[in-house]
């Protein structure tokens, strides 16, 4: 792997893991673009690995303040947040019995890339639709939580965007925009967790070329950061229909390209 190769790829990782466009989407079309080229597993869980520590820093107080609260024997929001984090978790992970043989029909034919990329852009419309209804204020249910699991389980198909489909389940459910992306980036600890602790099980490491990899991980870091922020500021400016017309354009372009 180049220099370039790792740049485009820690890039594309970073921008589209938080970015409601999909990144399982993307690395299908650019790994069908530069001929089904193999990404060395141990480089994968690098970028990933980049991402999460992105969220980290990100969400860093947000984070410290949970872990100092949860240390209380005492039941308090925080542990409550927790446990709704849990039991969002428990029902994506329950979906995957539906998802996975779809996610392998995508991943071997990608013209259905067509469909789940213009799905993804129809619930960010609607996601556009529901800001005006959220109620200030609102503390996550369990009953939020359940509905927000079940969109981030629809994401585990290539072409879905994880966070556009927790963001959306969030205002859905009226949950405000902001608690709504904080929510959807707390979620994305555990599935990008589970997502590195499925790679390792596969094993598989192969050798990797240290200086494109460190390349890579610093391009896939700056990348999150800068997405994430950028997502933020959309949410604040409630505008999220610049993604969809950008996933509609793609989805169109889709047939061209597999």
């Amino acid at each position: 792997m180049t220099i370039i190769d790792s740049i485009i790829l820690g890039i594309l990782q970073g921008l589209t893991e938080f970015l409601p466009v999909s990144s399982s989407g993307h690395l299908v079309l650019v790994e069908k673009l530069l001929g089904h080229k193999d990404v060395p597993l141990l480089y994968d869980i690098l970028l990933h690995v980049a991402s999460l520590l992105a969220v980290f820093i990100f969400f860093r107080k947000k984070l410290f303040n949970l872990a100092k609260e949860c240390v209380s024997f005492k039941f308090n929001k925080s542990h409550k947040y927790v446990l709704m984090i849990l039991a969002a978790t428990i029902v994506t992970t329950a979906m995957l019995f539906v998802t996975k043989p779809m996610m392998k029909s995508i991943k071997e034919e990608p013209v259905y890339l067509t469909v789940a990329f213009a799905f993804t852009a129809i619930l960010l419309l609607l996601a556009q639709s529901f800001f005006k209804k959220a109620v200030p204020d609102k503390e996550i249910t369990l009953k939020d939580a359940l509905v927000i699991g079940f969109f981030q389980g629809i994401a585990v198909l290539p072409g879905v965007s994880r966070s556009g489909s927790t963001i959306t389940g969030a205002l859905f459910r009226k949950i405000p925009a902001a608690e709504a992306v904080e929510f959807s980036f707390m979620l994305a600890i555990p599935a990008i967790l589970g997502a590195l602790l499925l790679e390792v099980v596969k094993g598989g490491f192969a050798m990797i070329d240290p200086v494109p990899s460190i390349v890579g991980f610093v391009v896939s870091f700056i990348a999150s950061l800068a997405a994430l922020k950028l997502l933020v500021f959309m949410m604040k400016k409630t505008i999220l229909y610049p993604f969809a017309i950008y996933l509609f354009a793609l989805s169109a372009l889709v047939p061209f390209v597999v």
